[in-house]
């Protein structure tokens, strides 16, 4: 039997054209940024009791499939199917377009800043995950391009206290990457799924991750 919350639906925001792929909160909860098919990215916000909305567009012509803000929510990421990431800065209220990430061959599935927000790691249909250090707000440096999947690569998430990131694939497995006498490599593959793992998350402190597969489990794997 089901246990009742007591959610209530307190709001209903249109305005996309096309499907709606990811919603993104700001860490200080002040802005809800979304973003899919039609290409744009939509900041949200509540004055009041009306909820506004900012349009950010002409950077991307394909899908934005994930949208990201920095940990001090100064910076916004975008990954688009046109194989680019975009990058965009709030100057005192108004969000401008600082950068693109370019390098991948295909589409660019997924996009994730680091605990410090100076690293960024995105992943692509091309089955590889680049990792790129922050110069600059417009100054981004590919420093590690990290290609021991398969097959396409859904989804990337930093530690959130650690120097690591993982992966997931297509390929069934999940990678866990860090440093290794400066460079980044596979310092671990976690195989459990029988097909294409989706997604995977952090527990607050780091101890447990939770991966879900198309093989319609969930894993749960602890860090020793």
């Amino acid at each position: 039997m089901e246990r009742k919350l007591g959610m209530q639906l307190v709001a209903d925001l249109e305005g996309d054209s096309d499907r709606v792929w990811c919603a993104a909160w700001s860490p200080n909860g002040d802005i809800l940024a979304s973003c899919g098919s039609d290409k744009n990215i939509k900041l949200w916000a509540k004055v009041k009791e009306t909820w506004t909305c900012k349009v950010l567009e002409g950077r991307h012509d394909r899908t934005i499939r994930r949208v990201v803000f920095s940990p001090n929510g100064k910076l916004i990421a975008a990954a688009s199917f046109d194989a680019t990431c975009s990058i965009w800065e709030d100057l005192e209220g108004e969000w401008k377009f600082v950068a693109t990430l370019e390098g991948h061959e295909n589409e660019v599935k997924s996009v994730a800043f680091d605990k410090t927000g100076n690293l960024i790691a995105t992943c692509s249909r091309d089955k590889s995950v680049w990792i790129w250090a922050m110069e600059s707000v417009n100054d981004f440096e590919c420093i590690e391009v990290c290609a021991s999947h398969t097959q396409d690569v859904k989804t990337i998430l930093w530690h959130p206290h650690l120097e690591l990131l993982v992966s997931c694939s297509y390929d069934e497995s999940i990678k866990v990457w860090g440093t290794r006498d400066g460079d980044w490599v596979c310092l671990e593959t976690l195989t459990g799924h029988q097909s294409t793992v989706w997604d995977a998350a952090f527990n607050p402190e780091g101890s447990l991750l939770v991966s879900v597969g198309d093989d319609k489990k969930m894993i749960f794997w602890r860090k020793e």
